[in-house]
């Protein structure tokens, strides 16, 4: 009798241990915990913690190619001053603070680009040789007004149009914007009128269809701030 009872003793305590044996090593996946001390499935700093939407926005692809524009936030590192990277966003208009240059225009420009712009400069007044990296880490995701053009005349739709930082608006790309011009228009003789940096006024007279056309850049204006385009009639209608 007293053999019976032990052996049963004995088996009672091998089904405690086999069980708990088994929960351990089948515990739910929620219940494991990872390196950082966190339940997998759950990271360490979630969206809704501080930090959490950060993270995610740093982690998400950038186009390396992008022209930067107002509010894109960087790194700007000057590999001599072994200072490490600082961090910059482009203004409004369109520039970074960098140190010891003070503020570069960059808008409109390549993170690649704007390294080597940055590099000239150094080297003109400070080095003999620098190794500059600028890294794009999070892109504005709000379009910044640069500035405004005014459109009248013989064109489908007159008014205004925005300048958006860090994108360039082309006379042609302005009137195209409208709609284009109307039948009546007389297009071999577009006038941009904008104020010169002296205070005065200039008109450019351009031929729509010819930059068309021919493609060339070099006939079609970059619009700024507060430039009118005006379309006169023709004599006859097109």
């Amino acid at each position: 009798m007293p053999n019976i009872l032990r052996f049963a003793s004995i088996a009672v305590a091998l089904f405690t241990f086999s069980a708990t044996g088994f929960a351990q090593d089948y515990a739910p996946r929620g219940a494991q915990y990872n390196s950082q001390g966190s339940p997998q499935g759950i990271p360490a700093t979630g969206a809704g913690q501080p930090g959490g939407a950060l993270r995610s926005d740093r982690m998400a692809m950038v186009d390396p190619d992008k022209k930067l524009s107002a509010g894109d936030q960087v790194t700007v590192e000057i590999v001599e001053d072994q200072d490490g990277g600082l961090q910059r966003m482009v203004t409004a208009t369109g520039e970074l603070d960098v140190p010891p240059l003070g503020r570069v225009h960059v808008s409109g420009k390549s993170a690649t680009e704007a390294a080597g712009q940055i590099k000239q400069l150094l080297e003109r007044d400070y080095y003999y040789h620098s190794t500059v990296r600028v890294a794009i880490d999070r892109v504005s995701p709000v379009a910044v007004r640069a500035g405004v053009v005014f459109l009248s005349g013989e064109i489908q739709q007159g008014g205004t149009q925005e300048i958006i930082s860090g994108e360039e608006l082309t006379l042609t790309n302005a009137i195209l914007k409208a709609g284009g011009p109307t039948s009546w228009a007389r297009r071999s003789k577009v006038q941009l009128t904008r104020q010169k940096k002296n205070g005065g006024m200039e008109t450019i007279i351009s031929d729509y269809d010819k930059i068309l056309k021919t493609g060339d850049v070099k006939l079609d204006p970059v619009l700024q701030d507060g430039d009118r385009i005006y379309i006169p009639r023709a004599g006859i209608r097109w």
